[in-house]
């Protein structure tokens, strides 16, 4: 997760407060749509483990269970939607099929984009662009992939990061702000925003000052995944969306990262600087650890559930792919990867599913 920042103190994220704290950083200028500097984060890079095509070999009973029923159900329903996968420095983002073990390259896009940290797809099968580079919310519609743009709304508070939305085109959409905007000056925020009426309602809490993932239940209510001023990791609740938030208990998470809802209800949350994944249940503000902590084959700060909450995928910019896992809530096994269409040099973000998780 990267700032885009006029500041005179600029962070790069996928680091914690990076200068700002202290610790050493490398950031070269490069153009800017909001003017400023553009920071540039090279992260370490190593040779993924690839799986073309998957094999049970090593797979626990569950994931081999899984892999049936997954295979069983693209038979009947011909595969329909599949992953979004974004770079931070790209200009499109794009969409494979829902299934790639064999990485084939994708099969549409969406654009334009500029400078995308997360993203989502809705209930309704639209895509949601956090656009970072415009400050702007851009919705294009589904339920297909790559669908036409629907609207954009800009967004006042701070730099775009993440979003979630149960009906992005009619409905409100949870922006999640990395900092406000003056950047690393002003603490991160989650934005409620809608096409029709735009962005009109900033959440803050004090636990939130660099803010990564954000996530909203089909009931409304709001989660933030941040670090408080001084880089602890931290998780907040808001009732209804709305409010002052509470800090969430019993989060275990070492880093922030991408949030996102199983089928049953569950918070997933990914640790990006120990490279896992916890399940919660409640974190109404008290979290109750369901499974977890789940090693991760690469490095991300993103990733999203598919429909069945049976597969999640993560953007590892480690290794410029996206990672797809068997999932339970109480297992995450590594099933492969795909990297057909993306580069090293952009640095991939962001992953979803479409359609996206049922909660």
């Amino acid at each position: 997760m990267r700032l885009i920042s006029s500041a005179l103190c600029t962070t790069v994220a996928v680091a914690l407060l990076a200068g700002c704290s202290g610790m050493s950083q490398t950031t070269p200028s490069a153009p800017s749509s909001v003017g400023g500097t553009q920071s540039n984060y090279s992260h370490g890079r190593r040779v993924p483990h690839w799986s073309y095509p998957a094999s049970t070999a090593g797979l626990t009973g569950a994931a081999v269970h899984y892999r049936e029923v997954l295979r069983k159900l693209g038979k009947k329903h011909g595969n329909d939607g599949g992953i979004y996968a974004s770079e931070f420095f790209g200009t499109t983002a794009y969409g494979y099929q829902h299934v790639n073990t064999g990485n084939n390259p994708p099969e549409c896009t969406v654009g334009p984009v500029d400078y995308i940290n997360g993203m989502a797809v809705d209930g309704k099968g639209n895509f949601i662009d956090p656009d970072g580079g415009t400050r702007s919310v851009i919705v294009f519609s589904g339920p297909g992939m790559c669908g036409a743009e629907a609207g954009s709304v800009a967004d006042p508070f701070g730099q775009p990061s993440d979003a979630s939305s149960a009906d992005a085109v009619n409905g409100t959409i949870a922006v999640g702000n990395i900092f406000g905007p003056s950047g690393s000056a002003t603490a991160g925020s989650i934005s409620l925003c809608s096409l029709a009426s735009g962005c009109t309602t900033n959440l803050q809490n004090p636990n939130m000052y660099e803010v990564a993932g954000v996530a909203m239940d089909n009931s409304g209510n709001c989660w933030a995944s941040a670090t408080n001023s001084e880089g602890t990791a931290t998780l907040t609740y808001f009732a209804g969306c709305a409010g002052s938030g509470e800090a969430a208990t019993g989060y275990e998470n070492s880093a922030y990262g991408g949030l996102d809802i199983d089928k049953n209800g569950n918070l997933v949350a990914i640790s990006y600087s120990t490279s896992q994944v916890y399940v919660y249940s409640g974190c109404n503000p008290a979290c109750t650890v369901v499974g977890g902590p789940f090693s991760l084959e690469g490095e991300a700060v993103f990733g999203h559930l598919n429909k069945q909450s049976m597969t999640f995928c993560t953007a590892d910019f480690s290794s410029a792919a996206v990672d797809v896992y068997y999932y339970s809530p109480s297992s995450l096994t590594y099933w492969y990867s795909f990297n057909n269409g993306l580069s090293s040099s952009l640095e991939p973000e962001g992953c979803a599913y479409n359609p996206r998780s049922s909660q």
